[in-house]
């Protein structure tokens, strides 16, 4: 009965901005729990607490779309996603799994919610964009935490390495792209 406290609190925790998952899963492996059981838990506590955030965040915009202070600004986020509609559109589950995916501060579900709001996307494709980062980042969160606590260095700083290269070679071949569609328009 005691671990199901901890469960409990665990999937609690991950619900709060800024901590969610990222913090939460590294405290449970530190507290000697399940490691799946964690994982579970704080996939499901981060990524439910998107639900009430992409609704009421949506609310707020039209609001504050309305107000006398706002307007300008929202307007000029509104042309600007307007604008680039076509390539939000194909690309915008994808970049919100990558987005809240990637263990880093400020790019959890709360921030994913709050961009899918301003994005406009469907609440079905905002939920699954947000849950699949999360199951990411739970999952990144979960070996990391298990090889520092284990005292696996050596694995991480390979891993490390890994990453790095592989973001390298992405944003060299984006890059790359990019000068070609400039060629083809000049």
């Amino acid at each position: 009965m005691k671990y199901k406290l901890e469960y409990i609190k665990l999937f609690f925790l991950s619900m709060f901005p800024i901590i969610e998952l990222r913090g939460i899963i590294p405290l449970g492996i530190a507290m000697g729990l399940n490691p799946v059981y964690i994982y579970i838990t704080c996939v499901i506590g981060s990524s439910i607490i998107s639900i009430p955030v992409i609704l009421i965040f949506r609310q707020v915009i039209d609001y504050l779309r309305h107000g006398k202070y706002f307007n300008k600004m929202i307007g000029w986020i509104d042309k600007k996603v307007e604008s680039r509609a076509k390539k939000l559109k194909t690309a915008s589950i994808l970049g919100l799994v990558f987005f809240v995916g990637v263990p880093l501060p400020t790019t959890g579900s709360w921030s994913g919610a709050v961009l899918a709001s301003i994005f406009k996307m469907r609440i079905r494709d905002a939920l699954l964009g947000v849950f699949l980062g999360n199951a990411i980042a739970g999952a990144i969160m979960i070996i990391l935490s298990i090889n520092v606590a284990g005292g696996s260095i050596i694995e991480l700083i390979i891993m490390a390495i890994i990453i790095t290269i592989v973001v390298l070679y992405a944003i060299k071949n984006k890059k790359i792209s990019n000068d070609l569609d400039y060629k083809k328009i000049s």
